[in-house]
């Protein structure tokens, strides 16, 4: 799904400024789908265009004007043929899995530290992402809920992952099986 169609989705829940979407894309599903505001605002004016949103300037006292966006029955109508299309494959831009690719390249001891910095860096991420969900989880559905979820359970196996090739590795067995 494109950042189009994201904001498309978020504005079924309530109208939004550009401001307001970047701040949900960072605390609800940034965890799966981060976008930035030089994705949001250029989609936000194409949306505009194609009659999916309109946008109305909301006067403020002491501060810039606010651009509030909401969802047009079209841009309602689009959001739920986009929900109907064939699912697209990940898109995975990892630090980490590119730096274990290249894991080889370090010396023996220096890749044991480097699993326990993988290690430390996956069970950093499963707090932040545990302790955001338990703070948002009244305001969730239930499939926002599994979205949560599904990301913990994903850190929880990544990080049993880790565990059990870095105990492969100081007992200086092949961490890689072939079969």
């Amino acid at each position: 799904m494109d950042v189009k169609s994201i904001i498309l989705g978020l504005l079924h829940y309530r109208e939004m400024s550009g401001y307001d979407i970047k701040q949900f894309f960072t605390s609800s599903i940034g965890f799966f789908y981060d976008a930035s505001y030089g994705a949001i605002y250029p989609a936000l004016k194409k949306l505009e265009q194609e009659g999916h949103v309109t946008k109305e300037e909301v006067l403020q006292t002491g501060k810039p004007n606010k651009i509030m966006y909401r969802l047009t029955q079209q841009g309602r109508d689009q959001f739920h043929q986009e929900l109907k299309t064939e699912i697209e494959g990940p898109i995975v831009r990892s630090d980490m899995l590119t730096r274990l690719f290249f894991c080889d390249l370090h010396p023996a001891e220096d890749q044991k530290y480097f699993f326990d910095d993988l290690i430390a860096y996956q069970e950093k991420r499963q707090e932040i992402i545990r302790n955001s969900y338990q703070k948002s989880v009244e305001e969730l559905n239930e499939y926002q809920k599994m979205c949560w979820e599904f990301t913990l359970h994903q850190l929880e196996g990544a990080v049993q992952f880790l565990k059990n090739k870095k105990q492969m590795l100081d007992k200086g067995q092949n961490v890689v099986h072939t079969s």
